[in-house]
């Protein structure tokens, strides 16, 4: 365009062309760094929904461990790998202010000057009497920090190829000149260097949430699998004439592929398809059955259980003889905090009101009808006793474990996860229930929290998904809507209410 005489007007022609060519560069450059800035965004918003949702299964793990304090060493590691992800996405959050310690935010508009500067990287990782391309001190200091986080994560279980592939900080070009923080980082723009800070932040959280996951799964299958079952029915020896019993059916689960044996008084007793038979003492009298099991659990560790029951032989007349008695559970053979557990009280051959009460807690009724009411503890015993016709007392005591109520279960129109259209969503209600439960509990929904992909989270108080507001004008067909931190009051139930589990929501 600049060779041989040229007309004025040819002249301001290319000139013009010049002008147009340097301005579609630096408009093109400005999309550039839009782009890196939404994908920055993009992470840190996925960092803040992964760690509510690792939040809420600590939460879950906690509750199992109360129940069962077998899942306490578990629960103790994974603390300890959050505490240890923690420290790092710190550590990483630090130098990502460092890098922007000097960035002017105070206006509306982006300040896209700062975001492709190269020098805030440059002094972070380069510089050191001069610049270096390998790396200063503290570069490798960022390196060691990965490494020691791929250490930790190696230690419960994660494979060293995924870590590898996760974290990898070896030389990565074709030509092995440049080592990995030079790659990634040297004469980056800042907004290109915000990003893949980010970008091992969220990497680091989600792998923490893959572990800790694992970790109970193998914790669950440890434990005992139930193979068989059995059809169990209790029925009295002897009734009265007169009086109204109930007999006890239900079905029993077991694993008939157990081995183990049972000791008793010296003896030992094999377990054959699961189970042991042993001979009881028929002399007349009061009698404790009891003993230990020993069985093997699926890892191959052996362990040990004691049992102990009483029980009564009699030598009354038939019409007059009692034979024992049940408490059961008119629910659950387990009786759990904070609700009304109604309980039924029987002794065979009864001859006058039964008399119950437990070894902790509340109970309240009386002649075999009772409500109960836990105050604590992880068993609670009931002993229930009667005279017989003959004024001889009889008493039965019976072990029940006390458990939490389940945590309830975020829902919308009675699911966790559902497909709608986007016109739809300001008319749904999120609700609360805990599937399957025989208890009258009831939850009314009155906050929540909605995240819709590339926009802020919106705190919605009520049950209705109108309160998000305009938010919901900017779901696409595709996207996926989460509603967590639901939060509920609720009626027939006392004490702390469970974390309510989140809802998905699939927009069509």
């Amino acid at each position: 365009m600049a060779q041989g005489k040229l007309p004025p007007r040819q002249k301001m022609i290319n000139l013009m062309y010049l002008v147009f060519i340097a301005m579609l560069a630096l408009q093109v450059d400005r999309e550039v760094l839009r782009s890196f800035e939404d994908v920055n965004s993009s992470f840190e918003q996925s960092i803040q929904l992964t760690e509510d949702n690792n939040a809420t299964f600590y939460n879950s793990m906690e509750l199992k461990a109360e129940d069962d304090p077998d899942y306490q060493p578990t629960v103790a590691t994974a603390q300890d790998l959050k505490s240890h992800v923690d420290d790092f996405v710190s550590y990483v959050q630090g130098l990502k202010d460092q890098l922007t310690a000097d960035l002017d935010e105070s206006g509306e508009e982006v300040n896209y000057n700062a975001l492709q500067n190269t020098e805030a990287i440059t002094n972070l990782f380069f510089k050191d009497n001069g610049v270096k391309e390998e790396g200063n001190a503290e570069a490798q200091n960022f390196v060691n920090r990965i490494e020691e986080l791929k250490n930790k994560f190696a230690s419960v279980g994660v494979s060293q190829e995924r870590l590898d592939q996760i974290f990898n900080t070896t030389r990565i070009t074709k030509k092995q000149s440049k080592n990995w923080v030079s790659d990634k980082f040297y004469e980056q723009p800042m907004v290109a260097a915000l990003t893949n800070l980010t970008k091992i932040q969220a990497d680091a959280r989600t792998e923490e949430g893959n572990a800790v996951r694992s970790m109970m799964a193998s914790k669950l299958e440890e434990k005992i699998e139930f193979t068989t079952t059995k059809l169990l029915v209790d029925v009295p020896d002897i009734i009265k004439e007169g009086t109204q019993k109930e007999a006890f059916v239900a079905i029993g689960a077991y694993n008939d592929e157990a081995s183990g044996s049972i000791s008793m008084n010296g003896r030992e007793y094999p377990l054959n398809g699961g189970v042991a038979t042993i001979p009881l003492n028929t002399t007349p009298g009061n009698h404790t059955f009891a003993g230990t099991v020993s069985y093997r659990l699926p890892n191959g560790d052996v362990k040990e259980e004691p049992f102990s029951e009483n029980y009564a032989v009699v030598t009354e007349t038939l019409e007059r003889a009692p034979t024992g008695g049940s408490i059961s559970a008119d629910r659950m053979n387990v009786v759990y905090r904070g609700v009304s557990n109604p309980l039924t009280a029987t002794i065979n051959g009864a001859d006058g009101p039964i008399s119950m009460r437990p070894s902790t807690g509340n109970l309240s009724g009386s002649n075999g009808k009772y409500t109960y009411r836990v105050s604590g503890g992880s068993k609670v015993t009931f002993t229930a006793s009667a005279k017989t016709s003959t004024g001889k007392t009889v008493t039965v005591n019976q072990d029940f474990r006390i458990k939490p109520v389940p945590a309830p279960q975020g829902q919308i129109r009675g699911k966790n996860a559902l497909t709608v259209s986007q016109s739809s969503l300001p008319r749904l209600q999120v609700q609360a229930a805990i599937p399957d439960f025989e208890f009258d509990v009831n939850f009314t929904v009155t906050s929540f929290k909605v995240k819709v992909p590339g926009q802020r989270t919106v705190q919605v108080n009520g049950n209705s998904l109108s309160g998000a507001g305009r938010v919901l004008e900017q779901v696409r067909a595709g996207d996926a809507v989460n509603i967590f931190d639901i939060e509920a009051s609720a009626s027939g139930i006392e004490g702390r209410i469970p974390n309510i589990s989140p809802v998905v929501i699939d927009v069509q």
